[in-house]
């Protein structure tokens, strides 16, 4: 009775702090549908970050810095038009405008971190930018690589800050030019439409399970929607997720998720118990068959047909509350490790090998291996069989 009536009054306190975090997310975003999901990255990052909590008594002190950073988070990365739109109303209007807002003023709609993931787009950028006059390369690299205000540009180069900001338009105009002419061919596979679809299309990502097909997908930015099937083997993906939202081509969705996928099974395994990825609830994790999984679990989701056939145990995260399910299999686990995900970078041409069961440090162990299609390299990760837990990463051959 002691254990329920504590789990009980935990429940019930986590409702309470919920309902507060979407209200002050709500009062700092003005939007009480982006609170919500504001609200759960909250909890779930106050879950991850729990030890950090020093004293129990502030603990809504401590949540709502947490929700103070999340939201600033989401201000600063989606606030972007709004400030361009507001600075530029403020000079049609005469009102005086502070000198490092004039760049957005001015700033073309291309955005390149919406269109190309990091590395690859400091790989490219480094490419492009060598293309550039020496004075527009070096304004760009003390504005966006070194973060220095407008001010401190223009002293540094002479000048004023508007000569500053136009500079860096100039800038961003030329590089968009190399990037779409000079180097267009590498970035043709990222340059998607951002039109939302209902008809499943062609992507760019190869299957990992056959690694024959690329993947058809059906995806939705505003709603952070993404779905991934591969037309020969069965490979099905089903998501729908706020950290996906804005984001227009399938393959930065597919690394972002892929991120986040690993950070979530990852705490979840380590923890045993994770809040519902959709209503924070605090939920178990199962490592079970799929015929072991709730019904309800599949009444928002397709079930896969190769998750019908697995003899092997996926990562099953349900809720009874909002009847949302988080599954995994392994090999899904193995991959989006950052070793995974490099691997991936390097060869995104790869195949599933089958499971191998053997005895590694003195337990049971199942051995996930993928094999590149294009190079003889291989990628190798040993699980735990009872607890998913890595216990060893391989990466043989290639360059």
């Amino acid at each position: 009775m002691e254990h329920y009536l504590r789990e009980r009054t935990n429940t019930l306190e986590l409702l309470d702090e919920r309902t507060r975090l979407v209200q002050f997310c709500a009062h700092l975003v003005g939007d009480r549908e982006i609170a919500e999901d504001l609200a759960q990255e909250t909890l779930f990052e106050a879950w991850r970050h729990e030890q950090t909590l020093r004293d129990p008594q502030r603990r809504s002190q401590w949540l709502s810095g947490i929700a103070r950073n999340v939201c600033r988070r989401w201000m600063r990365k989606l606030g972007h038009d709004s400030a361009h739109l507001l600075a530029w109303d403020q000079i049609q209007k005469g009102q005086q405008t502070h000198p490092d807002s004039l760049e957005n003023v001015l700033v073309d709609e291309f955005d390149f971190e919406a269109e190309l993931e990091r590395k690859e787009l400091i790989e490219l950028l480094e490419r492009a930018m060598a293309l550039l006059p020496e004075e527009t390369r070096t304004a760009l690299i003390k504005r966006y690589v070194e973060d220095s205000p407008l001010r401190q540009i223009a002293a540094q180069l002479g000048t004023n800050p508007a000569a500053v900001a136009m500079r860096l338009q100039r800038g961003k105009l030329a590089l968009k030019r190399v990037l779409t002419t000079t180097l267009q061919q590498e970035v043709a596979p990222y340059a998607l439409q951002a039109s939302t679809s209902d008809d499943w299309e062609e992507t760019p990502l190869w299957c990992s399970r056959c690694g024959q097909h690329h993947l058809r997908g059906i995806r939705n930015p505003s709603e952070g929607k993404l779905l991934l099937t591969c037309p020969a083997c069965g490979l099905w993906s089903v998501n729908r997720l706020p950290l996906l939202q804005g984001v227009k081509g399938y393959k930065p969705m597919s690394t972002r998720l892929a991120i986040w996928e690993n950070d979530y099974y990852q705490t979840a395994l380590n923890k045993g118990r994770i809040p519902c990825a959709t209503c924070g609830r605090m939920l178990p994790v199962n490592i079970c068959l799929v015929e072991e999984i709730p019904p309800r679990a599949w009444l928002k989701e397709w079930i896969p047909s190769w998750y019908r056939e697995t003899q092997d145990r996926i990562v099953s995260i349900t809720c009874p509350a909002c009847r949302s399910a988080c599954n995994t299999p392994l090999d899904s686990l193995a991959l989006t490790l950052p070793e995974g995900r490099s691997f991936l970078q390097s060869y995104p041409r790869v195949r599933t090998l089958p499971f191998e069961h053997v005895e590694a440090q003195g337990r049971e162990a199942i051995i996930t291996r993928f094999a590149s299609i294009t190079a003889n390299a291989t990628f190798t990760v040993v699980f735990d069989s009872l607890t998913y837990q890595v216990l060893s990463i391989f990466r043989e051959g290639g360059a």
